[in-house]
């Protein structure tokens, strides 16, 4: 009886061990798959135009708008088309468009985004890095920013930092009001 008993928390013991382990290779992956860009992309600054909104339920944020957000596209395009942009540093390395096209581009530096509007040759993108949070009561400035962001081989972004003249952004803490 004891053997029997002893066989089934052992049997027990190593479907924990598995579960567990299924687990952690499961979020290990995600977390590979998200840092991807980060380890292993080039380094873009993108110009901005920024949006400084707060919402109640998410916390604050700055919603950012890229000059990338909108091309200039001729061609066959709908909204939710997969779009490469092929970008290029301008003289104060600040990557801009080059080129924007639906097949994947076999070299170079580009982003890959989602079309979001189609309005004649005006192109709407968005390429999953628009909105930047942080801690409730930041003065976060909104003039003058760019943003540090690592592209894969693949397009895929990632925002890395905000930039304001070239420097990273430094954020201002208010001090919380105490009421009594």
């Amino acid at each position: 009886m004891e053997k029997e008993t002893d066989r089934k928390n052992k049997t027990e013991y190593k479907r924990l061990i598995i579960g567990i382990l299924v687990i952690l290779v499961i979020a290990g992956g995600f977390i590979f798959y998200l840092s991807w860009p980060l380890l292993t992309g080039t380094t873009v600054i993108l110009d901005t135009r920024p949006v400084d909104p707060f919402d109640p339920l998410r916390g604050q944020y700055m919603t950012i708008n890229y000059e990338i957000g909108t091309v200039e596209f001729e061609g066959d395009i709908r909204q939710g088309d997969k779009i490469y942009v092929i970008l290029k540093p301008d003289e104060n390395n600040i990557w801009r468009l080059e080129k924007a096209t639906l097949t994947k581009p076999q070299h170079g530096t580009f982003i890959r985004g989602t079309v979001t509007r189609v309005r004649g040759n005006s192109t709407n993108i968005k390429y999953g890095i628009e909105q930047f949070f942080f801690e409730r009561d930041a003065d976060v400035p909104t003039r003058d920013i760019t943003v540090e962001a690592k592209v894969d081989s693949s397009g895929k972004a990632r925002l890395v930092n905000l930039l304001q003249n070239g420097e990273p952004v430094q954020i201002e803490y208010k001090k919380a009001r105490l009421t009594s």
